[in-house]
């Protein structure tokens, strides 16, 4: 209301207020434009094709890895099935590893997740 009765006093004012008013909007809209497309990226990193391997131990100091290698697997196919066992025991007998040093979990998953792979890696001897 009061841009009103300063464009009655005064008609350029009103033209000016317009166009901060016009320069806010478009700012909005940058700020909103950038926060949508760090949302989407973030989102969607990884969604087509994913393939990473991580510790599942926590202590390195003096890790050792071993001479053998044994890895067990389950897998699920668009959510609706699953199967397999990828523990610490099916992964040690596939490896014929007696003693366990070190292990690791590698995950792949194929088009968010319609094919899933998880396997856990043992390190021993």
């Amino acid at each position: 209301m009061e841009a009103y009765a300063v464009a009655l006093l005064n008609p350029a004012s009103l033209s000016c207020h317009q166009n901060m008013e016009n320069n806010m909007q478009r700012l909005r809209q940058l700020v909103g434009g950038l926060v949508l497309g760090m949302m989407l990226v973030l989102l969607t990193n990884g969604c087509a094709y994913l393939h990473t391997q991580r510790p599942l131990s926590v202590d390195f100091n003096k890790t050792e890895i071993g001479t053998k290698e044994g890895r067990a697997s389950s897998y699920s196919v668009l959510w609706l099935v699953a199967w397999g066992d990828s523990g610490i025991k099916a992964a040690a007998t596939n490896g014929n590893i007696k003693t366990i040093l070190s292990a690791d979990t590698e995950l792949l998953a194929v088009l968010l997740g319609c094919y899933t792979r998880v396997t856990t890696v043992i390190y021993g001897d």
